[in-house]
């Protein structure tokens, strides 16, 4: 099997047709152009010998896969029912009208008007930093079919291990060659990002969530493997304000942009008067009432004691984008 690509944008912007996923820095910062909202995701264990169909090829996953996702799963996830059991990824999206089809800050020219400062699962796609590198010959297989479905056909499977083959695009940037993925900052940004807001929020959203266990394992029975809730970033803000007065601050003036960002939404929707836009119309109004109870709540909170949390300092720096990635990774 071929496990070389390469790719060859040219910036048509059909790869940004939804919302993508952010971290609370990244919300934050994009705070009046991306609504926010918490995903909670079923994420299937691997298991030895499971067949794995990718761009009309099935690979059997061997032990050193399943060990590689484990360890990064251990890494980024919280485990579900105990040893053994299913993962659960707890991860920040950006929320939308599906209808759009188009990432928020998609421009009318195709262009990004966030390029400059895009969030880091921008520079990552189109590999996944939530499976381990050595699958992503496995993740690329896949995406070349359905960038060809969506006209772009800019993943191009290779022969050549260090230049382009004949016919292929001279300027597509190498992605994995020979199985190894050929630049890793993208995909070390984004996990890092993600195992540093494990201690700032995730850890503690997953025990609310998971207190007496009952009503997410309902919900979770519900989904298929790989299924995933959304529901208000509600719980995460109530879980960051307390660390500091700092961060009461920045998830008060988060739920202010965020509170006028859905209005308009709205407004905008009911001017489009689409019926299919009447579910996320309802989910918007949901978010606006959550986060105002959140902003009482917030404003009524004693201001955080100083020296509560030792870490307070290195999450206001994150928040505040005052935490570079090389001290982050550290």
């Amino acid at each position: 099997m071929v496990d070389t690509y390469r790719l060859a944008c040219n910036a048509c912007g059909r790869c940004c047709n939804s919302a993508p996923t952010l971290s609370l820095r990244e919300l934050f910062r994009h705070r009046h152009r991306f609504v926010g909202a918490l995903t909670i995701r079923r994420v299937p264990k691997r298991r030895i010998g499971e067949r794995w169909r990718a761009g009309g090829r099935e690979h059997a996953l061997d032990a050193d896969d399943v060990a590689a996702a484990d360890a990064l799963a251990d890494r980024l996830f919280h485990r579900f029912g105990g040893a053994g059991g299913e993962w659960i990824a707890l991860t920040l999206q950006g929320y939308d009208y599906p209808s759009l089809g188009r990432c928020a800050a998609l421009a009318d020219d195709g262009r990004c008007s966030v390029h400059a400062d895009k969030p880091s699962i921008c520079g990552a796609v189109p590999l996944d930093p939530l499976l381990p590198d050595r699958l992503q010959a496995r993740v690329l297989a896949a995406r070349r079919d359905e960038t060809a479905w969506l006209g772009a056909n800019c993943i191009v499977e290779s022969k050549g291990k260090d230049a382009p083959s004949s016919g292929e695009p001279a300027f597509a940037i190498p992605l994995v060659t020979a199985g190894q993925v050929a630049d890793r900052a993208a995909l070390d940004t984004h996990r890092d990002a993600l195992a540093f807001e494990r201690a700032v929020w995730r850890d503690a959203v997953f025990a609310s969530l998971t207190e007496g266990g009952q009503d997410l394992r309902h919900a979770l029975s519900r989904l298929a493997p790989g299924g995933y809730l959304t529901v208000s970033i509600v719980p995460v803000l109530l879980a960051v304000a307390p660390v500091s007065a700092r961060c009461r601050a920045l998830c008060i003036d988060f739920i202010d942009a965020q509170r006028a960002l859905i209005g308009a939404s709205i407004e905008a929707a009911l001017a489009r008067r689409r019926i299919d836009d009447r579910p996320a119309t309802r989910e918007l109004r949901g978010f606006a009432q959550a986060l105002e109870r959140a902003r009482h709540a917030l404003a009524a909170m004693p201001a955080p004691a100083a020296g509560t949390r030792e870490d307070a300092p290195r999450i206001d720096a994150w928040l505040d984008d005052r935490l570079d990635a090389d001290t982050l990774a550290a």
